[in-house]
C-alpha cells in the first residue's frame, strides 16, 4: 500500500453475517475442517463469548448438522472479530489508506447491480462496459436460489437476500448478531427483535452503512 511506484486499491466485499453463517451451516460439510481451523486460529487470551445456548453443542450433535454447525457458528465470532478490526482501521484510516479503500456489501450489488457496480468501477477510474452490465444484471435476475454450495449461478437477488432467515433459527440468529455487533452496526445490518420479526420480509434489515 506505501509503494509508490503502485497505485494499490482495495476492494472490500462483506456481507451480512447472518447470511455468512448459513451459507456455512449449509456447506458443513466441505468447511467443517477449515471452521476446525478458524475457531482453533481464535486468540487465546482474548475472553470469548459463550454460546446463548448453553446447551447449544450437544443439541446440536443430535440434530442433522451435527457438531459442524456448532463450529460453523462459532467461526463467525473469529470472522467477525476480523472483519471489526479492519473496519475500524477503515473508518479511521492511516495517510496510505485514505481514498484507497471502498467496501461493497453484496445486498447492494444484487440489488441494485449497475448502480453498486458502476461506483466499484469509478473507484478504480475504470468504465463500466455494457456486456459486463448485462453480465450484472443476469447473474441477479435468476429463476431461483440454489440450495447447492459452492455453485456459481444466476440466482433471484430478494430470494438469496433473504434465504437466511428461514434457514436459521432465531436462536442461531441472535448468537450470530452476539458475535458480529460491531460489524454489522458499522455495516448497517439492523438486529433483529423478535422472530416474528425475522419471517417479516417485507423488512430489508438494511440500513446505510456508516463506512
Amino acid at each position: 500500500m506505501r509503494d509508490p511506484t503502485l497505485d494499490l486499491k482495495v476492494i472490500h466485499l462483506v456481507r451480512d453475517p447472518r447470511a455468512v453463517a448459513s451459507s456455512r451451516i449449509k456447506s458443513r460439510h466441505g468447511l467443517i475442517r477449515e471452521s476446525l481451523q478458524v475457531v482453533r486460529s481464535r486468540d487465546p487470551h482474548i475472553h470469548r463469548m459463550p454460546f446463548l445456548d448453553a446447551g447449544h453443542k450437544l443439541g446440536g450433535k443430535r440434530e442433522a448438522g451435527g457438531g459442524s454447525d456448532y463450529h460453523a457458528l462459532g467461526a463467525m465470532e473469529v470472522i467477525c472479530s476480523s472483519m471489526a478490526k479492519t473496519l475500524q482501521t477503515a473508518l479511521h484510516p492511516p495517510d496510505w489508506l485514505q481514498g484507497n479503500y471502498m467496501a461493497v456489501r453484496y445486498e447492494d450489488l444484487v440489488v441494485e447491480p449497475i448502480k453498486t457496480l458502476r461506483q466499484v468501477y469509478g473507484f478504480v477510474n475504470l468504465a463500466v462496459s455494457p456486456e459486463m452490465e448485462k453480465f450484472a444484471l443476469n447473474m441477479t435476475s435468476g429463476p431461483g436460489y440454489s440450495s447447492k454450495p459452492f455453485v456459481v449461478s444466476a440466482r433471484n437477488a430478494s430470494q438469496a437476500l433473504s434465504a437466511w432467515r428461514t434457514a436459521l433459527s432465531y436462536q442461531q440468529i441472535k448468537q450470530v448478531e452476539e458475535y458480529c455487533q460491531q460489524p454489522m452496526a458499522l455495516l448497517g445490518y439492523e438486529r433483529v427483535g423478535s422472530p416474528e420479526e425475522v419471517k417479516d420480509l417485507s423488512r430489508t434489515l438494511l440500513r446505510k452503512p456508516r463506512l
